[in-house]
Formats: C-alpha cells, structure tokens, sequence
C-alpha cells in the first residue's frame, strides 16, 4: 500500500515537472527580466508586465518570432526569448540565440573605421581615391560614405557585373572600378540610403589594416569588449552553436544568395546580450574617445524634420534636448531594432529571425519606461514604423518604386469593370510601378519573396520591368 501511495506521488511528481517544463518551453521565457523589490524596480514592474503582455499576445498571434532585451540605466529590466531559432528542427530561441544583425551592422563598420580615424591610420575627410586611386567617384570622401552622402549607384543593382558564388567587398570595388556605373548624384549634395556606401567603408578597413573584415572586427571590437557570440558571418561558414535561419512570415526559409559575401553593411550576426554590451561601450568612454563619439552622433544633412544621419547612426532629436541615436536592420527576414535613448540611459533591443514589420513598433515600450511621449501623436502606430521599415530596406526606398504612395488599385479584370451590374469582388487586384532597371533581386526584397518564385512568373515580370509598367503582385501572395 506504502509503495503504491509512493509510486503514485512520485509519478504525480514528474508529470507535474514535465507540464512546467513543456509550459516554460512553449512560453520560451528567459529569465532575468524580474526586477528587485526597491523604489526604482517597483515603479517599472508594471511597465515590465505591460511589455510582456504586449509580446507575448504578439507572439501567440503568430506576429512575432525572436528576443527582446531592455536596459534602464545600464541595468537589463526585461528579457524574453519567444518562438524558434531553427523551425525544421523545433530549436527553440534562447538568450544565446545570434541574428543576422542586417542594417544594424552598420554602427560596427563605422566603429572600425573610427578605430583607424583614432589610430592616425586614415581621416575622414580623405577621398576614397587616397586608397584606391582607380575608384572613379573622385569626390567622394569617407566621411560622405559615413554619412549616405556618397551618391554612389547601389551595388545590389549590379549583380550581374559581378561573378562567383558569393560576392566579396572586393568584388564590389572591382565592378566599381572596371564597370564605372554612373553615380546616382554628385558627392555630398543630398542624403542617400545606400549600401554601398558601407560595403566601400568595410574594403577600407580590409585595404588599411590588411587584414579581412571579419579579423579587425574580431580583433578590435567584438574581443575586446567581450561580444563572444558575435562575428562577420559568410555564407560558406559553417552553423554555429545558437545561430537562428531567417523566415518569411510563412516560415518559408530564407536562403543565402550571392550578396551575403559582402559585409561592411550587413553580415554581423550577433545576441541581445552582446549588443548591451555594445551599447554600454559607447558610454564612459570605453570604446572610442569622448569626442569621436560626439562627433559620430552629429548628424551630417542637418535637415528641419529632427531626424538624421550620423556617423554610422541614424539620430532624432526629442524634446527636452534629448536624443534618440538608433539603427533599424531588415536583411533576408530578418526584422531588428536597435534604440538607444542616451539622455535617459534606455536601450531597446529586438531581434526578430521571422519576417514581421510590427517588430519595429516600439512606442508602448518608449512610453512604459520612460512615461513620456516624445513623439507627435499619431505617427507611432504600425504605418509609422512601417514607413521607418522602408527606410532600412536594402534598396533605397526613395528611388525604389515600390513604395506606398505608388500603389494603385485598379478592377480585377476588364470584364469586371465594365460591368455594372456585376457584384463586386471584395478585394481588388493590386498593382505596383515599376520603373526601368528594377531587379529580380529589389522586387523580391520589396515583396518578401524568392528570386526563385519571380522566376516562376519571369516572362511577364521582366517584360513589365523592361517597360517600365505597372506590376499585378496578387500572383506573388503565398507563392514563397
């Protein structure tokens, strides 16, 4: 009877563990994010539990798959690992799960070249061709290349100028040199988002220091300030340990392609706990000088919006004399942002490998901490964030046409809209411009789909590229 009674208990016991283990896996909750029970902890554990609520309920909506860590004032106050790493193998996300970083790499490559601007190795002011003397964009100067500034043409439009499996910066600076495509405008006119300006900036640090990219970043930041779980990643690279695939928003995988060779303005991959640190090394001093880092927060277009482009950072200004220095990533579905609020010591980091643009939505976060608006009403929502989205694009939105200004909907058929008395269709069929010189490549980025898929549909989207006319993209919906 003893042993019966025992055996039952014990078997009671591990099936209780059990659940707590499967319900603690299917949250995916990491911990750290409680906070102690003082007078500055107490007042946020209500934000903390808002926050949670907000990503948990985005997460089990299907609209959000990564990590999210918060610091207030150097001190981690929230940190959450939601959805999987891997989906074909059901790993899930931890706290040492690594992203592709995308756009939010750039802040890296500029610290490289700030490390060589310290060191006496270059100026900023240098022209390119101080280094490259055949590189045929004469004025351009590293400062310009900081700064979006350069005018230089896009080289993901060039693809096919440039041969091999995978692409190198060299590779880029070779089309450049033998191609000589024309320059999008002169140097230093207007603000340009474009990556070649940083692909250029990461062949000058391999040019200057003679050693690869990947070994001066390794050597001189990510070693030095303990960013063990971060490194330049190249497609013919091994997996490593905690490495998460990038997914579509119908977890189709996202595939390497000839570009991810290329670093300098993508290529980091890296965790929320190593992009704290990070942070943190821009205060106190520990990274660079205190007036390189002054310098590399001034924005450089000086515009009346607030918002502008730095050295490496995007910046905006706030009220009460606060800034907002920032950069947003979006690279083969991966969706990132990296906020820091220097005034206010606030840094928000979100690592999303599961395409979703509500990922760079943080007003609630902005507003729990720090309970203060500090930007207009209105402009916080999903349109806003998703216009910031646009800007981090890997083709720059602003010559790219497939924006959302140049959407036009039009009957789904002429027999339909010539038609009266026809019942109408409840959604009409979609179309976009699409201007000459497009690529397979930008459309797929555009849309989040495959440059395989396009090529199902090739004859009639080259046709239409060619001609610069209007695109049907309802063909594209849940096609990848």
């Amino acid at each position: 009877m003893v042993k019966g009674m025992r055996y039952i208990f014990l078997t009671f016991l591990a099936v209780v563990c059990f659940s707590l283990q499967v319900r603690a896996e299917d949250n995916n909750v990491s911990e750290g994010f409680l906070l102690r029970n003082d007078s500055l902890h107490k007042d946020l554990q209500k934000s903390v539990a808002a926050i949670d609520g907000h990503y948990t309920s985005l997460y089990q909506s299907g609209r959000f798959n990564g990590n999210i860590l918060i610091a207030y004032k150097g001190e981690t106050i929230y940190r959450k690992s939601l959805g999987y790493a891997v989906k074909s193998t059901g790993e899930r996300l931890t706290n040492e799960s690594s992203f592709q970083l995308a756009s939010t790499s750039k802040p890296f490559t500029a610290g490289a070249i700030l490390l060589l601007y310290e060191s006496g190795k270059l100026d900023l002011d240098d022209p390119v061709t101080e280094y490259y003397p055949e590189f045929p964009y004469k004025k351009v100067t590293i400062r310009h290349l900081l700064c979006h500034r350069s005018g230089l043409p896009d080289y993901l439009n060039y693809g096919g100028l440039m041969k091999g499996t995978y692409l190198s910066n060299q590779d880029v600076m070779d089309m450049f040199i033998k191609h000589r495509p024309k320059a999008l405008n002169g140097a230093n006119l207007v603000f340009k988002y474009n990556n070649s300006n940083y692909a250029v900036l990461a062949a000058l640090v391999e040019k200057i220091s003679e050693k690869s990219f990947a070994d001066f970043c390794e050597e001189n930041i990510f070693k030095p300030l303990g960013m063990k779980n971060t490194w330049i990643w190249h497609p013919e690279q091994a997996r490593k340990k905690g490495q998460t695939y990038g997914y579509n928003g119908s977890w189709a995988l996202r595939k390497p392609d000839k570009f991810d060779g290329v670093a300098g303005d993508k290529g980091v991959y890296s965790t929320a706990e190593d992009l704290l640190k990070w942070d943190q090394a821009w205060y106190g001093n520990k990274f660079l000088k205190a007036s390189t880092i002054k310098q590399s927060y001034e924005g450089q277009t000086r515009g009346s919006s607030g918002k502008d482009y730095a050295l490496g950072w995007r910046t905006q200004e706030l009220s009460g004399d606060k800034k907002m220095v920032y950069h947003n990533g979006w690279w083969h579905d991966y969706n990132i942002v990296f906020k820091r609020f220097i005034e206010d010591s606030l840094t928000i980091i979100i690592l999303s490998n599961k395409y979703n643009q509500s990922v760079y939505n943080t007003a609630m976060i902005e507003s729990a901490v720090l309970k203060s608006d500090y930007f207009e009403k209105g402009k916080n929502d999903l349109l806003f964030a998703q216009k910031e989205e646009e800007e981090e694009s890997e083709s720059m939105f602003d010559l790219n046409p497939f924006n959302f200004q140049n959407l036009v909907k039009v009957p789904a058929s002429p027999a339909t809209a010539a038609n009266t008395s026809a019942p109408k269709k409840e959604a009409a069929s979609q179309y976009y411009v699409v201007k000459k010189g497009d690529t397979l490549f930008n459309i797929s980025q555009r849309f989040n789909v495959t440059v395989e898929t396009l090529k199902k549909w090739n004859k009639m989207a080259s046709a239409n590229i060619q001609l610069g006319q209007k695109l049907l993209i309802d063909n594209l919906k849940g096609n990848d």
